[in-house]
């Protein structure tokens, strides 16, 4: 079987850990980004080694492109391709709509947008997916 290698962002909790889990334990390669839950991602790593399943973390803020690049440089580095890139990171505000700031907006749309310009352009190249 061909393993793909498969980059899932947001991957440390809730949905883009199941998404990495699965994937992984599917046979791909999978690199599981996160940001602030390290311990979760590292968690997450060590559980899919018990399978024999080949998952690598990677600490990045997808919403800063040279992050984005330092991520995807490594991964091009170590695999030599990308086949599957999962834009699943994402913020929110819990609070009522009239109470979100201008910073607030500007937080989630870097997050929840422009982390997806910038991880499917791999920071300040353009890969071929």
């Amino acid at each position: 079987m061909h393993k793909k290698v498969i980059l899932v962002t947001g991957a440390s909790r809730g949905i883009g850990r199941e998404i990495a889990k699965t994937l992984a334990k599917e046979g791909n390669r999978v690199i599981a980004n996160y940001n602030q839950s390290e311990e979760k991602a590292i968690q997450l790593q060590n559980e899919l080694k018990e399978f024999g399943d080949e998952i690598d973390i990677f600490k990045c803020d997808v919403s800063k492109r040279e992050e984005v690049k330092k991520m995807i440089d490594f991964v091009i580095k170590k695999y030599g391709k990308i086949d599957v890139l999962v834009n699943n990171a994402g913020i929110d505000q819990v609070k009522l709509f009239t109470d979100i700031t201008d910073d607030d907006w500007n937080t989630m749309m870097q997050n929840n947008l422009y982390s997806v310009f910038c991880c499917t352009r791999g920071g300040d190249k353009i890969y071929a997916f």
